[in-house]
């Protein structure tokens, strides 16, 4: 073999060990990922998510037709291969509600832009060890373990590995003679695979355009379009697909809580972000502090302090930075700007997203941050003249991240450790202190720990409580109230008063609704301009479900307080605005039971029966009419499974003929036209109802 035979052998083999210690170590940072639950999204997109429970054709179809969220909310997001993935692990994988599976996955892809990392590395450094080294330090970075730690990060892995995987495919395009179409079409693929599980990979497009403009000599045009064409054909039809999915879709919501910026000015949001972006910055370099949350207030809008106006001025001086390498060094100038184009889709410059911070959207962005500060270290060695100080202080800062990466991993053991790890880096942010008592008073079934969780959520109403109603949350008051309903009910049983705790949660209770309702007139407000726009038949309004559960809670806080009719004003509001729900006909029937009016119960229970055709309130209306002491009870009848309700008994059909207008309104109101039609009948011929009343609710 000739010396350079074996040259380039040993290159290949030392590639090859380097890759496998690469994967070693990021197995070993990550090793105690797998303990970690199903936390925060992870539930909704994961175990309440009906389309990944089997791999069907039916299955397939509605991701790729529906939204994200779909169908426990949304957000404006179309990823369906990522949700594709959940089903493999879900379905095919039989993994269902056990997270190891999806973090085993989840592993494997962050191993495999591990390694992604180091080719371009070698690419654009040109040796073996500064490549390596730059890999290493991405691959055990902290702040990745939201992306990695966090199963549903998953769409960050994806869209990092298309435009990764794209770039390097883009490179060997542009030197591969006869092979040159294939790896074009291999770009459009992973393009097609990177947008279709999240929408930050269009910026594939701007890497290959910066890699061609930070080389002067390049320029190579005609490889720039044929790269464009292969990456702008699979971008393109997903943004047609994506918008023609986001038409059919409710109006995405989001929360002034969750980023402020989009409630903002154009120039105080701007401002807003630059600062943010300061902090992204050190959180690159020193990720020590980490949370999965910055919600309001922990970023305040705009510069109202020092602070502030120095982290404006560092990003500032970062931008003028990147500007400096070009003269200095291209290749730390392509580094930077790749780090900047990629995190331009999260960095709220462009347009106002979701979330005014993450610590997830660093996944990509970190790796060209890191590799600037590699070839920063490797300049100082150089002019040390020593070759082993630029290894040893990149070395020692991988170990760093590495344990810093490992005890982070603890923390996502489940919401409580997360969130008790997490206020203490973001204390103002109402939504840790609001997940922290959650989690704390779901952890105890005994509710034992009651004071602490009240002291908690209490925190975050401190924080949202001076916001006006269409930008505050109704979720904290509804948790906060049911808190102080569970506290109030403690204290009865210990012997102590617990009116003071009944009165805060009504208050609390009241004000959800209040905000609830708001939001609502403004959701349906936005619902019917854009079914004007589409002259699309007017649909029923938006219900939110917290005020339809705050509505049960104040029913139940007015009883402890000996306020029935308030109590029951609750109970039937709640009825009304969920006439399908059984659990409102056994609320309003316990009330009226109490106050000793057991002909309205069996009234309520009969309507709940018709509509719900629930077997549990027929249960409970069996129940009651077994209950009566009269010896001429004529209710019930001996059935093959018990007790049955009797048809011919006057009393019963007294309850029938009582129920039949509001059973016949619901079903009117609930689009159930027909069946209302036939119910009518039913009530005049079989149970000879007067037919008055029911022509009101559904005329002839």
């Amino acid at each position: 073999m000739s010396g350079e035979g074996r040259e380039s052998t040993d290159h290949r083999f030392h590639g090859l060990l380097i890759g496998a210690l690469l994967c070693v170590l990021t197995l070993l940072a990550y090793s105690n990922s797998f303990r970690a639950g199903m936390v925060l999204d992870n539930k909704g997109l994961l175990l309440q998510d009906p389309r990944i429970r089997g791999a069907t054709g039916r299955n397939v179809a509605l991701i790729f037709a529906h939204t994200y969220w779909w169908p426990t909310g949304e957000a404006g997001i179309y990823r369906p291969l990522t949700t594709l993935s959940y089903l493999f692990n879900y379905a095919i994988l039989g993994n269902g509600d056990q997270p190891a599976g999806y973090h085993l996955v989840n592993l494997g892809l962050h191993m495999t832009n591990v390694l992604l990392v180091f080719a371009v590395g070698r690419r654009l450094l040109g040796r073996l060890g500064p490549a390596a080294l730059l890999a290493a330090l991405w691959a055990v970075h902290p702040a990745s373990t939201e992306s990695v730690t966090n199963i549903v990060g998953r769409s960050d892995l994806l869209a990092a590995m298309a435009t990764l995987g794209g770039f390097l495919m883009y490179l060997k395009s542009t030197t591969a003679g006869p092979w040159r179409v294939a790896w074009l079409v291999g770009l459009g693929v992973v393009t097609a695979a990177g947008v279709e599980s999240k929408e930050s990979a269009v910026m594939i497009l701007a890497v290959i355009a910066l890699y061609e403009l930070a080389w002067p000599g390049r320029r190579r045009w005609p490889d720039f379009l044929s790269g464009a064409l292969a990456t702008g054909i699979p971008i393109a039809g997903m943004l047609l697909q994506r918008a023609s999915v986001l038409a059919a879709s409710p109006p995405a919501q989001f929360p002034f809580t969750d980023n402020p910026i989009a409630d903002a000015g154009f120039w105080i949001g701007r401002l807003t972000a630059l600062k943010v972006i300061a902090h992204y910055l050190a959180q690159a370099v020193w990720p020590w502090r980490l949370s999965i949350d910055y919600s309001y207030s922990q970023v305040h809008l705009g510069i109202g302090s020092a602070a502030d106006c120095l982290s404006v001025a560092v990003t500032l001086l970062a931008a003028a930075g990147l500007v400096g390498l070009w003269r200095w060094n291209r290749t730390a100038f392509f580094l930077a700007g790749f780090a900047l184009i990629v995190f331009l889709p999260t960095s709220n410059l462009l347009f106002p997203i979701g979330a005014i911070r993450a610590d997830r959207f660093l996944y990509l962005p970190v790796a060209g941050v890191l590799g600037c500060v590699v070839l920063a270290v490797d300049w100082l060695g150089s002019r040390m003249r020593s070759p082993l100080v630029a290894p040893a202080i990149l070395l020692a800062m991988t170990a760093g991240l590495a344990v810093r990466t490992w005890a982070r991993n603890a923390d996502w053991r489940d919401e409580i450790t997360l969130a008790s790890a997490d206020v203490e880096t973001s204390p103002r942010s109402f939504k840790l202190h609001r997940m922290l008592a959650m989690s704390m008073f779901a952890a105890d079934p005994s509710h034992a720990n009651i004071d602490r969780v009240v002291e908690e959520i209490d925190r975050s109403l401190a924080i949202v409580d001076p916001l006006p109603a269409l930008q505050n949350v109704p979720e904290t008051y509804y948790f906060a109230g049911a808190d102080y309903l569970t506290k109030g009910d403690r204290l009865q049983t210990a012997g102590a008063a617990g009116t003071a705790a009944y009165r805060r949660a009504r208050e609390l209770l009241e004000r959800c609704i209040e905000i609830n309702q708001a939001q609502e007139e403004q959701v349906n407000q936005a619902y019917e301009q854009r079914r004007e726009a589409r002259h699309e038949k007017r649909a029923p309004g938006v219900v939110g479900r917290t005020k339809l559960d705050a509505y049960g809670l104040l029913a139940e806080a007015s009883q402890r307080l000996g306020d029935m009719d308030g109590a029951l004003r609750a109970a039937n509001e709640a009825q009304r605005m969920a006439p399908q729900d059984p659990e409102t006909y056994n609320q309003i029937a316990d009330l009226l039971l109490k106050r000793d009016q057991g002909n309205e119960a069996a009234v309520v229970l009969t309507e709940g029966m018709l509509i719900t055709s629930d077997p549990g309130l027929r249960a409970n209306l069996v129940q009651l009419y077994g209950s009566s002491t009269d010896p001429a009870n004529c209710t019930l009848v001996p059935g093959p499974n018990g007790p049955a309700i009797n048809p011919r008994c006057q009393i019963v059909l007294d309850h029938m003929c009582a129920a039949a207008p509001g059973v016949l309104k619901a079903l009117n109101d609930t689009g159930r036209q027909q069946e209302a039609i036939e119910k009518k009948q039913m009530f005049i011929s079989k149970y000879r109802c007067a037919p008055e009343p029911l022509n009101e609710a559904v005329p002839r």
